[in-house]
């Protein structure tokens, strides 16, 4: 039988799977690199207005995002009574005298706003479905000298928690939505004013309406001047931007319906945000030169958006812009970095094209007890160092592919020390980092299932290299991305540290089974040896230092 041409694809692809993988060992890898069209926000405060003063300026913001808000609030509520927002389009237009752009801004930040309430109402159900099943089964493990009031309170959290779940449950039944414009913490401040430090409901009312009214969006696309019609960028000679802002109607006044705001600059990717504008630019010539058809695939041009927030100093611009497409510098053929990600410090390991280890260090990175930017600051400097070293050598970096929301939604009984480890470990942050950072300096980043990696560089690597668990760990992952073998050693024994080591037995090697599946009974072994290690260990730190060590 002849074999057609999408069979030999087929089959090319399958041979080209084949080599890459080395074998049934290895587990297939995830690029996270930037996709086409990746977006990028850029932000910067606002302090000069052509033709009047900040504070003239500032009012004229404020009013804008007051009529923003309020037909922002409007449209929610006719949205959620069963209306389309597509058709409310030109009956809001003639009621409010606004242009149809400004509509659209308002329709998809709303959208956007309300698929983020649905995402979050799936997220919370499962949370609370994992915490009630944690809650029954402590309930059901308890025997009969528990104390009482221990009983007590863990049923009427149960109980909490059920409440919790139904309501979720009724509402994404239901379709309905809970969104508060202004934050329910200040929506709720009205029934205790005192206690919140308000004097009366005005004062709180002056608040609340700031709150709802302290933000707006103008939307772009790469088909109108400067990739925005509502707000226009402009490149002055210094090399800053002057936006014009066009007002709607009811806003126009004697300063007419642009409200131009001067001396944009940002302190970064402003140069991002210029070769945004001049792809805009070349996209308006080459429609002009060669017609509308023919500029949709040419590749240029871009949309950019704005975003205006207001906090206690006075007013922020947010451009979002797609990030420009940055030359790769990093080849696995050359090998690969591995980073095992824990909560005190980044462990990374780096290897040859064959698998083998060069280079192991780790990276302090201890973010309980600090604020939000102070966490994201040394997250940032964590990831910057590693970043630069993997540029430097030329190697992709990879990343074990955790999720945290399971063992978070279980804290309930666990020891106070490891929930504020755990709490305090912000896994999503550390890989959107990596990623963005990635994205900007041409690294590579990818992300594997690290399954069985601390047992399998505890066993194989930790003592033969001269390695921590952790960099045994990230040594693993790197050369799961490579495809290098996983088998058990020979030597059927693991290093437990300072000198000690346990021995364990192999199952019988059945080759319809995958080699995880040994490794799996190891770590069952290993698992009571190591947990009464743990414990010993922290006994010991608690007694004080001992003079007596284990011979090395």
């Amino acid at each position: 039988m002849p074999i057609g041409p999408w069979r030999y694809e087929h089959l090319f692809w399958y041979i080209g799977g084949m080599v890459a993988c080395k074998g049934k060992n290895s587990a297939p890898a995830r690029r996270v690199t930037a996709r086409k069209g990746q977006p990028a926000t850029y932000q910067t405060r606002i302090s000069d207005f052509a033709a009047m003063d900040i504070a003239a300026g500032d009012a004229l913001l404020s009013a804008y995002a007051d009529l923003y808000c309020r037909i922002q609030c409007k449209l929610f509520a006719e949205v959620s009574a069963g209306r389309s927002a597509p058709s409310l389009k030109q009956e809001y237009l003639r009621r409010y005298g606004i242009p149809a752009r400004m509509f659209n801004a308002l329709r998809v930040s709303l959208e956007g706003k309300v698929s983020s309430v649905r995402e979050q109402q799936l997220l919370r159900r499962d949370e609370l479905q994992r915490r009630t099943s944690r809650a029954q089964g402590q309930i059901a493990e308890a025997g009969e000298g528990v104390c009482r009031d221990w009983l007590h309170q863990k049923r009427r959290r149960l109980g909490n928690l059920k409440g919790k779940l139904k309501r979720v449950e009724t509402d994404l039944d239901s379709g309905r939505i809970r969104l508060c414009f202004g934050s329910r913490k200040l929506w709720r401040k009205q029934y205790h004013l005192e206690a919140s430090g308000y004097s009366s409901h005005e004062e709180w009312l002056r608040d609340w309406r700031a709150a709802r009214s302290d933000e707006f969006f103008v939307l772009g696309s790469k088909d109108e001047k400067a990739g925005c019609q509502l707000c226009v960028a402009m490149v002055a000679d210094d090399g800053s931007l002057t936006l014009r802002l066009r007002l709607p109607d009811c806003l126009a006044g004697e300063q007419g319906k642009y409200l131009v705001i001067s001396g944009i600059k940002f302190k970064y990717g402003h140069e991002q945000v210029l070769a945004a504008l001049e792809s805009n630019a070349e996209y308006g010539a080459f429609r002009r030169q060669h017609g509308e058809k023919a500029a949709l695939q040419s590749g240029l041009g871009q949309p950019v958006s704005y975003r205006f927030k207001r906090d206690a100093k006075g007013w922020r611009v947010f451009v979002t812009t797609q990030l420009m497409k940055t030359p790769v510098v990093t080849d696995r053929s050359r090998g690969a970095i591995g980073v095992d990600l824990n909560a005190d410090h980044l462990a990374v390991s780096e290897t040859d094209t064959s698998g083998n280890p060069v280079n192991s260090f780790s990276v302090p990175l201890v973010t309980y007890g600090k604020s939000l930017h102070q966490a994201e600051a040394l997250v940032g400097d964590a990831v910057a160092g590693v970043v630069a070293y993997a540029r430097e050598v030329g190697k992709p970096i990879v990343l074990e592919k955790l999720d945290f929301r399971h063992k978070k939604a279980v804290l309930e009984g666990e020891s106070p020390r490891y929930s504020r480890m755990l709490s305090s470990f912000s896994y999503a942050r550390i890989r959107a980092c990596f990623l963005s950072r990635g994205i900007r300096q041409g690294v590579e980043v990818y992300q594997v299932n690290p399954a069985f990696s601390s047992v399998i560089g505890r066993v194989k690597f930790m003592e033969r290299y001269g390695l921590s668990v952790h960099q045994g760990s990230a040594l693993v992952l790197a050369r799961r991305l490579l495809g290098c073998s996983e088998g058990i050693p020979r030597l059927e024994v693991c290093p437990l540290g300072n000198g000690v080591r346990v021995a364990f037995t192999v199952p019988a090697r059945k080759r319809v089974k995958h080699v995880w599946t040994l490794w799996g009974c190891i770590l069952g072994q290993l698992r009571p040896v190591l947990a009464a290690q743990h414990r010993l260990g922290r006994s010991a730190a608690a007694d004080g230092p001992n003079p007596v060590r284990a011979p090395a």
